[in-house]
């Protein structure tokens, strides 16, 4: 017996999903089926229709429809079955976005007065004196040490390194005005980015620049952002536990293109 939602051989019914007219045509599909399922047109454990049905739904080619198909099962959204067919997963593991936002926009966003200090900067060759893992030794690199505050009050500590075969242009920027968050954030493209997170407890020596005592309580971040395969910079946070937050939301890429 057919259930609500499927036709009687199984197939995923509904409303059929219409193309947006923006970009590639894989992408188009891409979309329009994930919308689908992300509207709950689409249900948990329907079968679509074949790669050939819906290459002619879309008057499209099936190496079109198979590359969107693919792009969605990668995401989570679909169960490829051999000989069975393509089904809607049962459930997704989305991922855990977190923002990249640089820290004078929290603080400000906050209602508080915000300040920066480079502490620290020198240009290196990745694998003296620093490692990189990610960027090939000999790489020209940029490392800053800033302080940030939140109306007089050191809230974070950034030691950042910045890849100068990627962004050369930083080397001439003196920071004076704008922090290196900001200006990476408003000058660099990045595609991907890779965060870790972890409590740790303040050294003597982050403890001192901090204002705490040692040993107090602190979140420690790890980015890196990546354009192109090409690493552009690596960042550690350290922020007083008390006076600093972190939040993001699970998220796909077809919900971020659907603005879902």
């Amino acid at each position: 017996m057919a259930v609500a939602g499927q036709s009687p051989t199984g197939h995923a019914t509904g409303p059929q999903p219409g193309l947006d007219g923006k970009g590639p045509l894989f992408g188009q599909i891409k979309r329009a089926v994930a919308g689908q399922i992300l509207r709950g047109h689409w249900r948990a454990g329907e079968r679509l229709p074949n790669e050939a049905d819906l290459s002619s739904l879309y008057g499209v080619s099936r190496q079109t429809v198979n590359k969107a198909i693919a792009l969605l099962a990668r995401e989570g959204f679909l169960v490829r079955r051999r000989r069975a067919g393509t089904f809607v997963a049962a459930g997704r593991s989305d991922r855990f976005a977190l923002p990249i936002e640089d820290i004078g926009d929290v603080v400000a966003r906050e209602g508080h007065v915000y300040e920066f200090r480079i502490l620290e900067r020198k240009s290196l060759r990745n694998g003296a004196a620093i490692h990189w893992p990610d960027v090939p030794d000999g790489t020209p690199i940029l490392a800053l040490d800033c302080l940030h505050f939140s109306d007089g009050t050191p809230i974070q500590v950034e030691r950042r390194l910045v890849n100068l075969d990627a962004v050369p242009e930083v080397a001439a920027e003196p920071f004076d005005r704008v922090s290196p968050g900001r200006w990476l954030v408003d000058r660099v493209p990045w595609s991907s980015a890779e965060h870790t997170v972890r409590a740790v407890n303040a050294t003597a020596d982050m403890a001192a620049l901090l204002g705490v005592e040692p040993g107090a309580a602190c979140l420690s971040m790890r980015r890196q952002t990546v354009h192109l395969n090409r690493p552009i910079t690596l960042v550690h946070f350290l922020s007083v536990g008390e006076r600093f937050s972190l939040s993001g939301a699970s998220i796909t890429d077809s919900a971020t293109e659907l603005n879902l």
